[in-house]
């Protein structure tokens, strides 16, 4: 402790000749180097980030291609579930066409545009089960079939959900006008 105090001692005793020294120019030169040394790693972020970026829409312009080339592939799909197994093309046909009569009926409606967000993505998880059933090993095709049939049923179940809540709200409404009309 009394060696700090000796140098603190010092340091005020002699404050001014340690507040009157200017740095030498080599000194502000090493401070400039600094200085445009960070700078140039500024440079090389924004590179980075602007790589990033190329890459994120490489990827995205990638995945929108192979959504478009899938659903060419349609056809193929199709094809490849009738030999593996032609009583689901059969049912897939007649619970499209009940799913199709249902949205026919809910777009004489207004409705929430999250009912049919809700669907689509049903519909993505049946191409993927549809994908699978094609790979799947000897056996395991009929468990599948069953998931994709539960799937059409739900999505019927879901549709005559909505067109019931839809139909009531409707009838609702209608009853309302109709005793506001009786009672003027």
């Amino acid at each position: 402790m009394k060696n700090l105090d000796n140098l603190e001692q010092f340091i005020n005793n002699n404050r001014a000749d340690f507040d009157d020294a200017v740095p030498s120019l080599k000194a502000w030169a090493e401070i400039d180097k600094v200085i445009s040394s960070q700078k140039s790693k500024v440079i090389t972020l924004r590179k980075v980030l602007a790589i990033a970026a190329s890459v994120l829409i490489l990827l995205v312009a990638g995945a929108s291609l192979g959504a478009f080339i899938s659903n060419g592939s349609n056809d193929d799909l199709a094809a490849q579930l009738s030999e593996i197994a032609p009583d689901f093309v059969e049912a897939e046909q007649y619970y499209q066409q009940k799913i199709d009569r249902k949205y026919q009926q809910l777009a004489s409606y207004s409705h929430d545009q999250t009912i049919e967000e809700d669907l689509s993505q049903l519909d993505e998880l049946m191409n993927e089960l549809k994908a699978e059933l094609i790979v799947a090993p000897k056996g395991k095709e009929e468990e599948i079939v069953e998931s994709l049939i539960e799937s059409y049923q739900t999505k019927i179940s879901i549709l005559e959900r909505v067109l019931d809540r839809i139909q009531f709200t409707h009838s609702q409404q209608n009853s309302k006008t109709k005793d506001n009309e009786i009672s003027i």
